[in-house]
């Protein structure tokens, strides 16, 4: 038995397991970084002063106020959440390696790219796909600030 869409709005298309391919890729649209945002997100998220005070920030150890980790993450969750078509995802299982390759400043534009490095069935529902990627995000000059890789549960279109 087919079902359509159980995690999105029907008019949006949907990628479930049997769609993803080996060595797809996938890129996001251009994520524009500005101060507000940083000191912004710092404020509610993690308070330190590199990331609040600009002033603090240009005397600190980066020479200037830059986006915090956890801050980087969210943007890779939101521009991965975009995509377009979305993946059926059931659950993530987990993130890798991640890595905070450089810092991302105001003004920074950032993308965020993906591929797929492997799937298989998954071993406890029949019903779902492990699908393993490397992810990147980055930034205008086209320098990894962020790596990891990521696994993801991802419904199958055709249920037992």
């Amino acid at each position: 038995m087919s079902r359509g869409p159980t995690l999105y709005n029907g008019s949006m298309s949907t990628e479930y397991f049997e769609d993803i391919k080996l060595h797809q890729r996938y890129r996001s649209r251009e994520y524009h970084l500005n101060e507000k945002e940083i000191i912004d997100f710092a404020k509610e998220w993690y308070p330190q002063p590199f990331y609040i005070d600009p002033e603090f920030a240009r005397n600190a150890k980066f020479g200037g106020l830059s986006a915090a980790a956890i801050h980087l993450l969210a943007i890779c969750a939101k521009l991965v959440n975009e995509r377009r078509p979305r993946m059926a995802c059931v659950a993530s299982l987990g993130w890798d390696g991640i890595r905070f390759e450089a810092t991302a400043r105001p003004g920074d534009v950032l993308v965020f790219e993906d591929e797929v490095i492997s799937k298989r069935e998954s071993k406890s529902d029949p019903n779902t796909g492990v699908v393993r990627y490397a992810a990147r995000l980055l930034n205008q000059h086209n320098e990894p600030v962020l790596t990891y890789e990521g696994t993801v549960l991802v419904e199958k279109r055709h249920k037992l």
